[in-house]
């Protein structure tokens, strides 16, 4: 029997091949999921902690315990230490990931205190950090010696034999800057801490033998900075156990921080991890972590990605699936003969089933080796997409082979055994006498065109598209809350071109009625025989149209939205930053609290020139200051607004540097942003507006309103310290860096959108009425110059190295977790990449975000995997149908037909079957990418924004695609006119006899 299956598949090696390449696409897609599902999960997770880590200045993954113990349960410092290790060892015995770091703080009430040098009444809090020496460097020592910015570490051995002088009953003691700047202590300066002792007080002296400061402030370590202990007094561990003896009634305070390694938090244990630790705080009131809220926002975007994936498989899949019908059936439709010489021989419909399930589980074995193979490599083809039918050298080591693509492979294999065998079920007739009139060619309409399920499924479409569009603000909310999509937002359009394909064979059916019926009379033999191959076959040809309206439609279709999506976050970015990069300056706010009560303050401003010299370095072409303020209040007659956003120009400097990213069809503004700057120059108390303040403070051009501004945070709250009066110069709809609207989330994760007023004053009035205030620096590159050349020369006009490696800044684990260095340029590297901000910095990590990873790369798999199997399905399909009718060809060569005539009758069939669905193919493509992509845009872009979104159609994705059914219907027509010229007369018609 096998022998037999294998002999039957070798008759038909090329049709086979061509089933066996479609059954390994599908299953190859199929196997994509679970690799990119995993991975991109992966992807997320990691971008999560680092978002954390960036946002809230704290390590991303840390678990904590925070509390006291009583100081009578307790000898000394160790045993408390111990205890609290112990609870680090229960976590980890559960939640199995490798400790980066961990910070144990013990501390003691303290007391009053008074500073040998002035301070009096001050409170401080006795405190041991038993890796303060590790981690902190000495920037003075009692010695009045400086040290600062020194590799000189505390000598905890050292310490201990000095921190308790027993002879005058002083002990040693180190305090941070913080602590010292706060309470105007100096290095060995001493400190007279009330301590209890039995009915009374203790006055114990402390002497400050160091001061100190974190080696490196990014540490995963410092969960505590020495600046948020500010009122501890560090001593040693003897100086610690005694003096826990004059607290033996009090409690000790602890805080215990468990710093773990998330790289090794992945989609496969993040769900696991999460129970515990939810276990762990239902346990212990006193524990809580910064892990599971990452969790949270994970599994809901997870769930998303899982969505999303299934919906931009689906048209993919569904289009292989419509490739091997057509395989199948023409297959199928050769072998009925074979089929029915079978039954007659005796054999049941069973055994002719069971000898095609063999058949096509053949097939599917060996399309499920190929499939897992092209699966992996279709995966990682895809991860490396920055872009639509970009594929870049990228790293993509992350995506590696699961084993739930075997589970998938299976499964897939199965569907399509199934899907292949089951018609052969229908096919075996009981006698052979069934021959003639399964022979025939049907003329029955088939079941959708009798129940207009086109229709149905056209307005079903319209009527979804109609919903969405209304909800569009409901939509977007829910996308920036993290909910999940509604995936048939996704497929509806595929619904669309579907049932759009299915009228078109309606329409195309009624065309070709039409046409005979005008010009019957009039056509020459063969153009008649054309048409009545036509009509006789128009209900089963219709297939073939389907399959190139929806290969041709999806195409194009998957081509604009790619485009459109990529195109608008570019042009987004690029927009919200305004030039091509913008740095961030330190400025010192120093602030004098005088005796009636009244506050001074002023910032020192930083040498401007370094910037200014990247002009004549050849690395910027403009340079300028820009004075952000987004607490301004205005006031007109009619009103006033609060929260406002100031910026403060040197106009030509401004114009030189700045960007305003156009709208695609129009500019932004009524007219080019250069004509505002101009208006603005010519008054020096002059503002630019934007167009909603005008609206809701009912302001024109000529106007006058006021605007103030409040004092620092470290000063004070809420506390106006200037206003100005100014004119209305101009009103804008959009200005470099001004992003009109922004969201907030509430302790909830309820979005809530807000609108933002612009107003653009001069620099030097901004200066001279308000004083100096932060500003940032914002650039122009020169041609063939990049934000690496902008590190490189502050960096090395800083450290006096311009040889300067710089960091990627993806990670929140410090390299130091695998190497310590001590390179100054590094530092200052990572210093400046810190502070600065990039444009295409900002695309880059947009494009390897793990939506728009996935969407890019599912995109170009399926534009490409159209491209392939529509070119093979047409040849096929044609080549076939030409076979099939070789003994119709030879009877009209036999009755006189010439070739012309025949290849002219082929010619006008190709244009019905062929070129009209074609055309159809690409008016549907266009319409589905007006009708849906902005809708669908909304989950890759669901901000409001200055900027509209856009449509982009790149000719050159049409003419790809153009090129390539060219080239296929070239090859096919060139292989048809060979078959023709080598079809013999006389065998056709022997052929006939035979038959």
């Amino acid at each position: 029997m096998f022998g037999f299956v294998i002999n039957k598949l070798k008759n038909r090696k090329w049709l086979n091949l061509c089933l066996l390449m479609g059954v390994a696409l599908f299953i190859a897609l199929f196997v994509c999921h679970p690799m990119f599902e995993k991975d991109a999960g992966n992807q997320i997770l990691d971008r999560l902690f680092t978002d954390h880590a960036t946002q809230q200045n704290e390590f991303p993954a840390q678990m904590s315990r925070e509390g006291t113990y009583a100081v009578a349960d307790y000898s000394d410092s160790r045993s408390v230490l111990d205890k609290l290790s112990g609870y680090e060892q229960k976590w980890t015995e559960y939640v199995d990931i490798d400790k980066v770091s961990a910070q144990q703080l013990i501390t003691l009430s303290g007391g009053r205190a008074d500073a040998e040098f002035g301070g009096l009444n001050n409170y401080f809090t006795i405190g041991y950090l038993p890796e303060l020496s590790e981690y902190a460097d000495v920037v003075k020592s009692q010695t009045d010696e400086k040290k600062s910015d020194t590799s000189e570490n505390l000598d905890e051995t050292q310490a201990n034999k000095e921190n308790t002088s027993t002879d005058t009953g002083v002990f040693k003691c180190s305090i941070s800057e913080k602590t010292m700047d706060h309470y105007g202590l100096v290095a060995g300066e001493k400190i007279y801490l009330q301590v209890p002792d039995g009915s009374g007080k203790k006055e114990i002296p402390f002497v400050i033998s160091q001061i100190c400061r974190e080696k490196d402030i990014n540490d995963p370590y410092w969960a505590k900075t020495l600046s948020d202990m500010g009122d501890v007094i560090f001593v040693s561990q003897d100086v610690f156990d005694e003096m826990m003896q004059y607290y033996s009634e009090d409690n000790i305070s602890y805080s215990d921080f468990l710093m773990l390694d998330y790289r090794q938090i992945n989609t496969e244990n993040a769900s696991l991890y999460d129970g515990y630790m939810e276990q762990f705080k239902d346990a212990d009131k006193l524990y809580s972590d910064n892990i599971r809220d990452t969790l949270d926002s994970f599994f809901s975007q997870q769930k998303t990605i899982k969505l999303m994936l299934w919906a931009l498989e689906l048209p993919c899949l569904v289009l292989l699936v419509l490739f091997i019908r057509m395989i199948s059936a023409q297959i199928l439709s050769l072998e009925e003969n074979d089929i029915l010489v079978l039954r007659s021989r005796g054999a049941t419909k069973l055994q002719v089933f069971i000898l095609y399930l063999q058949q096509s589980g053949i097939i599917a074995f060996s399309g499920c080796i190929l499939g897992i193979v092209l699966g992996y490599i279709m995966c990682r083809a895809a991860a490396s997409t920055d872009g639509f039918l970009k594929f870049t050298a990228k790293d993509i080591g992350t995506y590696r082979f699961v084993w739930q693509m075997i589970v998938y492979a299976v499964a897939a294999a199965v569907i399509m055994v199934l899907f292949i065998t089951v018609p052969v079920w229908k096919k075996s007739k009981d006698a052979i006498s069934d021959r003639s009139s399964r022979g025939r060619i049907s003329k029955k309409k088939p079941l959708w065109e009798k129940c207009f399920i086109d229709v149905v499924l056209l307005a079903l479409s319209a009527y979804l598209l109609y919903n969405y569009n209304k909800q569009k603000s409901t939509l977007a909310i829910a996308v920036l809350e993290n909910k999940s999509i509604d995936p048939v937002m996704i497929l509806d359009n595929s619904l669309f071109i579907f049932a759009a394909a299915l009228l078109c064979v309606r329409l195309t059916g009624l065309i070709i009625l039409l046409v005979d019926r005008l010009f019957k009379k009039h056509f020459s033999p063969a153009m008649y025989a054309s048409f009545l191959q036509l009509k006789r076959t128009r209900y089963n040809q219709g297939f073939l149209a389907v399959f190139l309206i929806m290969t041709v439609a999806g195409g194009i279709f998957d081509a604009n939205m790619a485009r459109t999506m990529n195109s608008n976050m570019e042009q987004r970015i690029i927009y919200n930053v305004g030039c091509d990069a913008i740095y961030n300056e330190d400025f010192r706010l120093r602030i004098q609290h005088n005796k009636d009560g009244s506050v001074n303050w002023m910032y020192d401003e930083p040498d401007f020139g370094r910037y200014e010299s990247l002009k004549n370095a050849g690395i910027c072409d403009g340079v300028t200051r820009v004075i952000e303020d987004e607490k301004v209040d205005i006031s007109a007659n009619s009103g006033s607004v609060s929260d406002a956003n100031l910026m403060a120009i040197n106009t030509k400097e401004f114009g030189q540097t700045a960007k305003l990213q156009s709208d695609q069809n129009d500019d932004i503004n009524d007219k080019h942003w250069f004509n505002y700057l101009n208006e603005l120059a010519k008054e020096p108390d002059g503002v630019i507006i934007s167009s909603n303040l005008a609206k809701d403070l009912e302001l024109k051009v000529g106007d006058s309103l006021n605007y103030s501004r409040y004092v620092p945070k470290a000063v004070g709250d809420d506390e106006i310290y200037a206003s100005e009066n100014a004119k209305v110069c101009a009103i804008v709809k959009g200005f470099p860096g001004y992003e009109r609207y922004t969201y907030e989330t509430d302790a909830d994760g309820n979005v809530t959108e807000h609108e933002r007023y612009l107003i653009v004053a001069n620099y030097a009035t901004v200066v001279e009425k308000f004083g100096m205030t932060p500003y940032s620096v914002w650039m122009n590159l020169s041609k063939g110059k990049s934000v690496e050349d902008i590190v490189g020369y502050l960096g090395g006009e800083n450290s006096g190295d311009n040889d300067i490696k710089t960091t990627d800044g993806s990670s929140a684990i410090s390299d130091s977790m695998d190497t310590t260095t001590d390179n100054q340029n590094k530092k200052d590297s990572s210093e400046i990449y810190k502070n600065l901000t990039s444009a295409q910095q900002l695309i880059d990590e947009n494009k390897n975000s793990a939506t728009v990873q996935i969407t890019n790369g599912m995109f170009t798999l399926s534009f490409i995997l159209s491209l392939i199997v529509c070119s093979v399905g047409f040849l096929l399909y044609w080549v076939m149908t030409l076979k099939q009718r070789e003994l119709q060809f030879g009877i009209y060569r036999a009755m006189g037909m010439r070739m012309r005539e025949v290849k002219a009758m082929l010619i006008n069939e190709q244009i019905f079957l062929s070129f009209l669905p074609l055309l159809a193919g690409t008016g549907i493509g266009i319409a589905a990418t007006a009708m849906f992509v902005r809708l669908i845009s909304i989950i890759y872009l669901p901000q409001k924004h200055n900027i509209g979104v856009n449509v982009y159609i790149y000719p050159s994705d049409m003419l790809e695609l153009a090129g390539v059914l060219f080239v296929a219907i070239a090859v096919c027509y060139v292989v048809i006119s060979r078959l023709l010229r080598s079809m013999k007369i006389a065998q056709a018609l022997r052929l006939g006899e035979d038959s």
